[in-house]
């Protein structure tokens, strides 16, 4: 039997969501929380698209809530990303996220080692959060076909824009980060607290350097309708 359940779409800005919502049939809107939610088909496929605003709490508050109202088969967080080692215009499957800059290395613990509730008396200690294979191999290989520039790896997420060499390449030793961004890291630990498959498809604005205050407003919108549009060719796939 086809599952009629959803697909939930997340990003963080206007422009990474916009041409997504605009393509929508039948598409209705709801607004909780002040987070407005679209729904409708998308190439025939119920989806859920919404904007979380920028960061890491508005993304998992977002992404609670279209778990909790909306019931979706998976979660894809799309938008864009600075690059690791990767050129503006390529885009990044996530094969796993972490949160660069959640630290308790004062106790002992490993730089972005997460800490998730398993009942009253259970905490699970969790450093790469998982995102689904098969989604990313999809992602990936349309990517491939429409664009070429497509990598497979690690997103790195934290409260903060990145536009520093040196972070950059930190970043790449530390974590072999390919991509990092601001919101990736908690939809993924939400998706993961629920058991609800996630996948995070970046398309890479600027290269998370000290060029990244020029590069970001001159490429966002085109790298952005670049992985918008990737995700509308492929959703009949996942």
């Amino acid at each position: 039997m086809e599952n009629k359940s959803p697909i939930g779409i997340i990003g963080a800005m206007e422009v990474e969501v916009n041409s997504i919502i605009s393509r929508l049939s039948g598409e209705q809107s709801e607004s909780i929380a002040g987070l407005v939610f679209h729904s409708g088909t998308l190439e025939g496929v119920p989806v859920v698209v919404a904007q979380c605003g920028p960061g890491k709490v508005n993304a998992a508050v977002c992404t609670q809530i279209m778990i909790l109202k909306y019931s979706p088969r998976l979660i894809i967080n799309t938008g864009v990303a600075g690059g690791v080692g990767v050129k503006i215009g390529d885009l990044v499957a996530a094969e796993s996220c972490v949160q660069h800059d959640f630290d308790t290395r004062a106790l002992g613990d490993k730089l972005g080692t997460l800490f998730i509730r398993r009942g009253d008396s259970e905490t699970e200690n969790i450093l790469e959060l998982p995102c689904d294979r098969t989604a990313a191999k999809v992602l990936l290989e349309e990517a491939k076909a429409i664009y070429g520039g497509a990598h497979m790896g690690v997103v790195a997420t934290g409260d903060e824009f990145v536009a520093d060499k040196e972070k950059n390449r930190w970043l790449g030793e530390q974590f072999g980060a390919k991509a990092v961004e601001m919101e990736g890291g908690s939809i993924a630990q939400a998706c993961y607290m629920n058991g609800v498959p996630c996948a995070v498809l970046r398309a890479i604005s600027d290269s998370a350097n000290d060029d990244s205050p020029v590069d970001f407003p001159a490429f966002v919108r085109e790298t952005a309708e670049k992985s918008a549009e990737l995700l509308i060719r492929a959703v009949q796939k996942l």
